[in-house]
């Protein structure tokens, strides 16, 4: 269970590229209480010409394959602060 929200920015391209699975995602982590935002861009452009996912959760840079990868990563930070 999560103790207080993650303040989440996602890059814009990144996150695009994951389709139908996109918006599942967002609203998961919304429901989970995380606050999430999408910019433009987050100026890591090398991790997202790797095709990762790219994303600050509290400010600490995170990047990830999949949608899975990035919910358990935010549910990771949730729990330690």
């Amino acid at each position: 269970m999560v103790d207080r929200g993650v303040i989440i920015q996602f890059c814009k391209k990144s996150i695009e590229r994951l389709g139908a699975e996109m918006k599942p995602m967002l609203s998961t982590l919304r429901d989970q209480e995380h606050t999430v935002t999408v910019k433009d861009c987050l100026d890591r452009c090398q991790a997202c010409d790797k095709q990762l996912i790219i994303a600050t959760a509290d400010g600490t840079p995170v990047s990830a394959v999949n949608a899975a990868k990035i919910l358990a990563t935010v549910a990771a930070l949730a729990e330690d602060s």
